[in-house]
């Protein structure tokens, strides 16, 4: 299917494929007893809406995948890098500032980090409740480990 292809199709598919089934619940409706002829067509409705729903979903996500993102999308994207300016530096700063908002990701990813890089043993900074090391603390820690010999 090309992106640029209309829904029409596949509307025409589905009222096909309702003709069909229609046809095929006719008798069944009739042949079961009254307390039963409701579940029929709604079983027959769902099948219906359930072909129709997956064959939009599929175009959707082709017209999706094929198009341009939206003005929404590259705002929200990786901010762009200045010149010289490696994107791995860009992924440790968005660490640090994780890790100062969240405790959980100072403790499984910034500390382990840190501790590889020092040759001593270092003394874990104060932590805020829910929160990772303030600024100054992580500063302080950082210039530690750049005092080590």
């Amino acid at each position: 299917m090309s992106a640029d292809r209309p829904l029409a199709p596949i509307v025409a598919r589905c009222a096909v494929l309702g003709g069909v089934v229609f046809l095929a619940a006719v008798p069944v409706y009739v042949f079961v007893e009254p307390p039963w002829r409701a579940l029929v067509v709604r079983l027959a409705a769902a099948l219906v809406l359930g072909v129709a729903f997956l064959k939009v979903r599929a175009v959707l996500a082709e017209r999706l995948a094929h198009g341009e993102a939206s003005a929404l999308d590259a705002a929200r994207g990786r901010p762009r890098a200045e010149p010289g300016v490696p994107l791995r530096f860009l992924d440790q700063m968005s660490d640090v500032r994780a890790a100062l908002r969240r405790r959980r990701h100072f403790e499984k990813i910034l500390w382990p980090r840190l501790t590889a890089l020092a040759r001593r043993p270092l003394v874990r900074p104060p932590l805020r409740l829910g929160r990772g090391p303030g600024l100054a603390e992580l500063r302080d820690l950082i210039a530690a480990i750049e005092k080590q010999p």
